[in-house]
């Protein structure tokens, strides 16, 4: 027989991937969806292997249960993935028509050929709903891969069903001969290349999402979750590239006021709390603007795209009020933190280091005048004091 060509193969290929998912399941989102999602599949085909009795309407129903769940879980990983909740409503609503349209199928005809339309079918609006589901994610190439991959397995079952209907048959269908019709080596085949192409998709993107994790999290400060100097070159060079070479944008250098202070008085957890504060509070009112970077110790950086040096003194002047206003909790609800601020613009064409150690010198002018003030000026005055110059993250 065609079939058991593939018989045993595809449900042991299918259970591999299942326990492979399950073992790498806590380094994905959806991980171990797709490896319920893979198991189930791989003992829906192995069931197809045993022969079914005459009339029988349990053993096929049961089996065809295990593919609709099997995809369920697809839908269940995929919106995982994207950080979503399944659509739980729209997935049983699916499952239920398709097994009642194959369980009338049996019961009213006896025929496997209207039971295995309907499943077919349900597995197609499946794949359309984790098609619809992934393509909410933002545009990364693997993601764009599997939105194509189910809409290929959509388009697939739904064109394999049209020409399984209309084509004429030899002797009518039943759930006993269907193993030895070619239609069942045709659906197995089709089934075993998709959930294999699937599979492969997604551990290609649960890699590139650990490299990516792995890249993003070298670019982070680890305390305060803004990014370090390395992680702000990258993202200012990417907003300059985008804005264009003659397009105006600012850098404002602040730094804590008397923050030793706070670590002597109220401990170094009182202190990191209220960089990781402050953090916050910059990264929140930057926004979409711009990034933010911590420098090191307690002084940041906020890069501001398309704003010119007046904008940006503005903006720097909102941040100081905003940090005057904070209610720090607990034991530090009677401090009263301020920062002060260096603005600069950058010329067309001027290195981002060249700009941070003009904006650095403003802050030290800032800090000689009494601190809690913002200094904003295209040049440093000449007769500041001089400070190590800023150089690239190493």
């Amino acid at each position: 027989m065609q079939a058991d060509i593939l018989a045993w193969a595809v449900p042991a290929t299918f259970l591999t991937f299942g326990i492979g998912f399950a073992l790498l399941g806590r380094i994905g989102a959806g991980l171990y969806a797709w490896s319920g999602c893979f198991c189930l599949a791989a003992l829906a085909y192995a069931l197809t292997v045993i022969p079914t009795p005459p009339g029988a309407i349990a053993k096929p129903l049961f089996e065809d249960s295990l593919f609709l769940l099997a995809l369920s879980g697809a839908n269940v990983a995929f919106a995982s993935r994207a950080g979503r909740r399944p659509r739980y409503g729209v997935i049983a609503a699916i499952v239920g028509a398709s097994l009642l349209g194959a369980y009338l199928a049996l019961r009213l005809t006896g025929s496997a050929q209207f039971e295995i339309f309907s499943i077919q079918a349900g597995c197609s609006l499946l794949m359309l709903l984790a098609a619809t589901t992934i393509r909410r994610r933002s545009g990364r190439m693997m993601d764009q891969v599997l939105f194509w991959l189910c809409i290929l397995v959509a388009a697939s079952l739904g064109l394999q069903n049209l020409v399984f209907l209309s084509t004429p048959l030899d002797q009518p269908m039943t759930v006993a001969n269907w193993r030895d019709s070619p239609w069942a080596f045709v659906f197995q085949f089709s089934g075993a290349v998709t959930g294999v192409l699937i599979a492969f998709a997604i551990l290609a993107a649960i890699g590139l999402d650990v490299i990516e994790h792995h890249r993003t999290s070298s670019d982070m400060d680890a305390l305060t979750l803004v990014r370090n100097r390395r992680g702000f070159e990258r993202r200012v060079a990417e907003l300059r590239r985008a804005a264009g070479p003659l397009a105006p944008g600012a850098i404002i250098l602040a730094d804590l006021d008397f923050f030793k202070r706070i670590n002597d008085r109220h401990g170094h957890e009182a202190g990191d709390a209220v960089l990781c504060g402050f953090a916050t509070l910059l990264e929140r009112m930057v926004g979409t603007r711009g990034c933010v970077c911590r420098f090191g110790g307690e002084e940041f950086a906020v890069f501001l795209a398309s704003s010119d040096l007046a904008g940006a003194q503005v903006f720097a002047q909102s941040l100081q009020s905003a940090l005057r206003a904070v209610r720090w909790p607990f034991a530090l609800a009677d401090l009263r933190v301020t920062a002060s601020f260096g603005v600069v613009a950058l010329a067309p064409g001027e290195h981002l280091w060249d700009a941070a150690s003009r904006a650095d010198t403003l802050l030290y002018v800032a800090k000689s005048h009494g601190r809690d003030r913002v200094i904003a000026d295209a040049i440093a005055p000449a007769s500041a004091p001089a400070r190590t110059a800023f150089a690239p993250a190493s």
